[in-house]
């Protein structure tokens, strides 16, 4: 990047006033008026007659051996020839210039000397450390000697080049500085208005404080706009930085609209200067007549030398840059009809993805109303099967062999109800963002869980002529909190695993105690059968999903989602799974549980206890269910918690019942023929809204809640009931006062 030539002409008009030094009066003042003429032509523009006046000043300061005016004048014809692009020869000579000003006492011109030569080194763009150094050795110089208002310049230069070197932090105390000059200084003494805003726009975008950042951007583009040298370069850094900062922000529209403004102030650039090479051309031409003067003085013989070589150089330069802005606007072209396309191509895939996507939702919510309906099925049976065992599990009439299949077909059909309850659950989140499941744990007799875990394999042993043992550790304290759904759940996969695979053996439940402290113990965990064992390359995909182990004697044994699903229960529960196998030898599976030592005193819970009297009502109920099998269960439940009852088969009939009769409570099943128990309900509360009504569903409560409660139901309970929840629902609702509505 060029720095702005603004910099270095308001430079050079700042520069004081020559100070006299101990020579011929008629000498300096002859001096005086050859340099101060030619800083005044240079300064409208009128190079050809500058460097006139510039050599001949130098010729006479050499005639005088003056260093203080040579000095002066090698400035001032360096400054001519860095404005018009002959950048060796103004090195060359400013470079004599810092010469001859180090060998005086009097060193007014070092500081403008050493910036001059910096924003040469700036041109290269290999030069910026070299350039820094120059800058900053001249604002140190500068310091002390001279106005605050000349400061400006060698500030801006030292703030953009340590920018552009990268190094923000550390252009940060001058830039400070820089805000305070431009704060305690009137307008007119300002070099230009927009620069400081320009800096500190690319600050705050190098920080990412983007508001700050937009708004010294806007307050440099009205300077820009307003100030009355129109600095076309300026506005080029302005394109060029807010763009940079659009980009950082990720809007790339407006990015791209402050590039499109770039290359075209370009343009504008590239054209001032190709009228300023015109220009140049005509002075080289003109400078012919000058040469022999110059060849006359043996010092100035090499700067009219180079003066020569350069010229084509400088057209060449010309030319080059010509070239390079046709290619630049030519990869813009090329580069902007290809995002173009792309954007196209781009619409068109989306389009295809949301296509896809709304396809992809329809199926999805196809699968869970099945899934939904089939598990709602399900669970109608299931009450029925679980509501009977209940019962018979409470008859006394019983064998102890009778009792064993009651309380087996009961445990199973209990486990059975969480299986399709997780079915459900399942196909209502996404397969990589699975629900989380919460651990209740509960107190609970560990030994008599494991002995009832057993028992329930006891047919599928015989099946397969295996014999089950439980070796359980008797030291072990009781009762212990467990949950014991997602414990029984996984004893079940890891037994019915191992039943399984194993025929004519045996398959041991082992229980043992790892560690014992006051509140917690933390029991091992074994399930090890001698069936045919885990090839070796096998091991370690046994716990992923669907995958199934090689069977001499089977093809397909399950659905391989057992040990998996043991897997991810186990990690709920803080604990992991492991397994030591010898192929045709057999497996053992284990695992750790650190388990808290309940304080509770009854340690075998049982729906089948006798409820305290106090919690015993007599009360007058209507049911209205649709399933024969249901409404067994539901009259006798309600037999056995001393209530009495009466069954309607749907909506239309419990209407009429209740128009007919006097009820103290309606248990409404929701899925019946001829009038479901949502519209029913409705119609009830037309006439009847204090009698409490109770929603019977096998659906989850979350999908029905908002429409229960909107019909007007006082509650609602999950299908199977167990005597203890529909004793506890029948008595919040009749209470006096304590009646609940579904919240």
């Amino acid at each position: 990047m060029n720095k702005v030539i603004l910099f270095f002409v308001a430079f050079c008009i700042s520069i004081p006033s020559i100070s006299s030094e101990i020579v011929a009066e008629t000498q300096i003042d002859s001096l005086d008026y050859l340099l101060s003429t030619s800083e005044q032509l240079r300064t409208q523009n009128k190079m050809l007659e500058a460097l006139e006046f510039a050599f001949k000043g130098v010729t006479y300061a050499h005639k005088i051996e003056n260093e203080h005016y040579l000095s002066y004048a090698y400035f001032m014809i360096g400054t001519i020839q860095y404005e018009i692009l002959d950048y060796k020869n103004a090195k060359s000579n400013l470079k004599k210039a810092l010469a001859y000003s180090e060998k005086t006492e009097d060193q007014k011109y070092l500081p403008y000397i050493l910036q001059a030569l910096g924003n040469l080194c700036y041109e290269d763009d290999d030069g910026y450390e070299e350039a820094l150094t120059y800058y900053l050795r001249g604002l140190q110089l500068a310091e002390g000697n001279v106005p605050d208002q000349n400061l400006l310049i060698p500030l801006y230069n030292v703030i953009w080049t340590f920018m552009d070197l990268g190094r923000y932090p550390e252009s940060y105390p001058y830039l400070e500085q820089a805000e305070r000059i431009n704060t305690t200084i009137a307008d007119s003494l300002k070099p230009d208005f927009s620069t400081i805003h320009l800096l500190q726009a690319r600050k705050y975008t190098y920080e990412s404080n983007y508001t700050k950042a937009k708004a010294h951007f806007d307050s440099s583009y009205t300077a820009l706009n307003t100030q009355e040298k129109n600095w076309i370069r300026g506005k080029s850094y302005y394109y060029k930085y807010s763009a940079e900062l659009f980009e950082k922000m990720r809007d790339y529209p407006k990015a791209l609209a402050a590039q499109k403004q770039f290359y075209a102030n370009e343009v504008k650039v590239f054209e001032n200067a190709r009228l300023k090479n015109e220009e140049i051309t005509n002075i080289r031409t003109k400078l012919d007549r000058y040469e022999q003067e110059l060849l006359a003085s043996s010092r100035e013989k090499e700067l009219l030398q180079d003066l020569q070589r350069n010229n084509l150089i400088i057209i060449y330069i010309s030319f080059l840059v010509l070239i390079l802005l046709i290619i630049v606007i030519f990869f813009y072209y090329r580069s902007y009809k290809s995002k173009k396309e792309s954007n196209k191509i781009l619409e068109s895939r989306n389009m295809l993805l949301e296509e896809a996507k709304a396809k992809e939702e329809k199926l999805s919510k196809v699968k869970s109303q099945f899934i939904s309906t089939i598990t709602h099925e399900l669970r109608t049976p299931l009450y029925g099967i679980i509501g009977i065992s209940s019962l018979l599990s409470e008859t006394k009439k019983q064998s102890n062999e009778d009792e064993k299949l009651v309380s087996s077909l009961k445990f199973s059909a209990e486990y059975l109800l969480d299986l399709v309850n997780k079915v459900l659950k399942i196909s209502k989140v996404d397969s990589e963002k699975p629900e989380k499941m919460v651990v209740t744990p509960t107190p609970t007799n560990l030994h008599a869980l494991c002995q009832n875990i057993i028992k329930s394999f006891e047919y599928q042993a015989e099946a397969k002529n295996n014999t089950l043992v439980l070796d359980f550790d008797e030291t072990i304290p009781s009762p212990l909190e467990i949950d014991t759904l997602r414990f029984s759940e996984i004893l079940i996969n890891l037994i019915g695993n191992g039943i399984k695979f194993t025929t004519g053996g045996t398959i041991t439940l082992r229980v043992r105690i790892e560690e014992l402290l006051p509140s917690e113990v933390t029991l091992r965990f074994e399930v090890e059968d001698t069936g045919i064992g885990i090839p070796e390359d096998q091991k370690e995909s046994i716990f992923e999903e669907f995958t199934q182990i090689g069977n001499p004697y089977d093809n397909k044994q399950g659905t391989g989602l057992g040990l998996s699903i043991v897997k991810n229960l186990l990690l709920i529960m803080d604990s992991e799974i492991e397994c030591k196998s010898t192929f045709e030898e057999g497996s053992v599976f284990f695992f750790s549980l650190a388990l808290q030592i309940s304080n509770s005193s009854d340690d075998t819970p049982s729906e089948s206890k006798k409820l305290p009297m106090e919690e015993v009502l007599s009360a007058k109920i209507l049911v209205a269910e649709d399933n024969k099998i249901n409404q067994l269960v539901t009259k006798n439940l309600l037999t056995s918690i001393n209530c009495t009852s009466t069954i309607v088969e749907n909506g239309i009939e419990a209407i009429q019942a209740l128009q007919n009769e006097e009820f103290d409570l309606i248990l409404m099943d929701l899925n019946m023929p001829v009038l479901d128990g949502l519209k029913a309900t409705q119609k009830i509360r037309q006439f009847n809204s204090h009698i409490p009504i109770i929603a019977l569903t096998a659906a989850e409560i979350e999908e029905v809640e908002k429409d229960c409660k909107k019909a007007g139901f006082d509650d609602l309970i999950n299908k199977p009931l167990t005597k203890i929840d529909l004793n506890a629902a029948i008595r919040r609702n009749l209470k006096p006062n304590k009646a609940k509505s579904i919240s």
